[in-house]
């Protein structure tokens, strides 16, 4: 999948169907990732858009004799009971269930729509606002602790063959 970048301001009309931007559109394979969008209201009450082939691969999937432990079964419910799947018309809308837009907020309507990377953001317009200004007031911490996050998962470097 090409990373998906960019925000937009929309705005989510009376019938809940949100337009998804051109631009983030052409950057998805359909035939490669899959129709429509698995859609996901995040830990902060975010809405996140995933391609079906790519959520299928981000999911946990857990060993069934774990299915004792309580926490897995809950957390289970949560990553695969909760989700939509969601489809694209001809217009390149989707319909938001009622349940995700009262859950993340998005009852003003007016939304920005953001591609972050592998998944598409859905932000209350107000939220997003001052969101990115926090963010950006502290950018050179941000990437500092960013970055240190990534090189801790990063694998080693290979080492060079002495021969």
């Amino acid at each position: 999948m090409a990373k998906l970048t960019g925000h937009y301001f929309h705005t989510i009309d009376a019938k809940s169907r949100l337009t998804i931007p051109a631009r983030l559109r052409a950057s998805i394979n359909q035939r490669e990732e899959g129709y429509g969008f698995v859609a996901v209201s995040n830990i902060d009450k975010i809405l996140y858009f995933y391609t079906p082939n790519h959520y299928d691969e981000i999911a946990p999937e857990f060993d069934t004799s774990s299915r004792t432990n309580p926490d897995v079964r809950n957390f289970e419910l949560i990553t695969y009971g909760l989700v939509e799947t969601l489809e694209i018309d001809r217009m390149g809308r989707v319909l938001i269930p009622e349940r995700l837009m009262e859950e993340c907020g998005l009852s003003a309507r007016e939304v920005v729509v953001a591609g972050v990377g592998d998944h598409i953001e859905v932000w209350p317009r107000d939220k997003w606002v001052t969101h990115v200004e926090k963010q950006k007031a502290n950018r050179d911490e941000l990437a500092k602790r960013a970055l240190v996050h990534e090189k801790k998962k990063a694998p080693p470097p290979a080492e060079a063959d002495s021969t």
